[in-house]
């Protein structure tokens, strides 16, 4: 069953949450279609404000779960330094494999 209690434990334990900046990706799906979710967290790298978005979102035809990271400088206008996702099956849904895929894509810099 697909419960979105265990992607927000997941991020929440990383860091990540839900904002109000987040809430106009959530709705208009600016990242990837059929969005869900954008979950958010904030800080500093090198002295420039750094912005962290993971995007969840389902790709009906292919019956995937995609989670998305995008890491950019929030006072740059060109600062995107990550953007990449990745995806599991709609059948492979679990807390470890969530958690195996955030965790993946969090590891990119």
């Amino acid at each position: 069953m697909f419960k979105k209690a265990i992607i927000m434990k997941i991020v929440e334990r990383h860091g990540f949450s839900l904002s109000r900046d987040c809430e106009i990706f959530c709705m208009h799906g600016d990242y990837a279609r059929n969005i869900q979710l954008v979950f958010a967290k904030y800080d500093q790298f090198n002295g420039q404000d750094m912005i962290h978005r993971l995007y969840v979102g389902v790709n009906l035809y292919r019956e995937k779960l995609v989670i998305g990271l995008i890491r950019e400088y929030s006072n740059m206008k060109s600062g995107v330094v990550v953007n990449t996702s990745d995806s599991i099956s709609l059948s492979d849904y679990n807390e470890s494999n969530i958690e195996a895929l955030v965790k993946k894509l969090l590891s990119f810099s």
